[in-house]
Parts: structure tokens; sequence; C-alpha cells
């Protein structure tokens, strides 16, 4: 209900954004790209209908998102190999990946020690007063 007690079947773009988990802004270009039914834009706003479904993301092809930043993937059976691009891409930046990083990754991939427990002993190595 809006603020004199009517009912109404429209979403603004922000109510929409708050539903869908999705920027106001991205809501937007969507429905000026026609993506989501029914949306009207009337005096310079975009009013959707209350039903409106969220549309789905047209970049996934396949049917499923490979989100090749996910850290969990550096834990994967693959672990020499992402290593390696790893030290490939530090390279291209003029960096090394120290050993000490290396044994870090290693006790991580093989279960010895959580990314937390590696954090908190850097942390404390690193903090420490002088």
């Amino acid at each position: 209900m809006d603020e004199w007690g009517v009912e109404m079947d429209i979403l603004t773009i922000k109510e929409a954004s708050l539903m869908w988990g999705i920027s106001a802004r991205r809501i937007a270009v969507l429905c000026n790209e026609g993506r989501i039914a029914g949306a009207n834009k009337i005096a310079g706003a975009w009013l959707l209908p209350k039903d409106a479904k969220k549309p789905t993301d047209a970049r996934i092809k396949s049917g499923k998102y490979t989100d090749w930043r996910n850290k969990a993937d550096m834990s994967s059976n693959n672990f020499e190999t992402n290593l390696k691009n790893l030290k490939g891409t530090f390279a291209v930046e003029g960096m090394i990946v120290s050993e000490e990083s290396i044994k870090n990754l290693k006790k991580i991939d093989s279960g010895e020690a959580s990314y937390t427990d590696v954090i908190k002993e850097l942390k404390r190595k690193y903090m420490q007063r002088v």
C-alpha cells in the first residue's frame, strides 16, 4: 500500500533491487534493454509489475556460471597448475611468490591449515611490536 492506503501493483527500481539482490542501476539497464516484461518508464522513472521476475543472467550460456575467480578453486585437484599460473601472473607483474608463501599454499591445499590459520599466523608474525 502507498501512503494513502491504496494497494499498488507496481514496484520501483529500488524495491526490485532489494528483492532481487542486484543494483538499481543494473535493473534500469535491464529495463532499457526490454528484459523485464511489463516495465514502463513514466515521468523518467521505471515502474515494474509487482509480479515481475528477475531476468536470467544473459552471460550464462552453458546453464551454469563458471566463477574462475572462486578462491575455493585454489584447493582443487589442479593445485600445481594453479600455483604455476599464480607464479606466471606474478612474473608478468615483475614479482615473485616467496617460498614461504608457497609453503603456506601447500598447507592449505593439503588441509593441514585453513586460510584463516595462515592469516592468523602471518598477522602474529608481522604485527609484532618492535
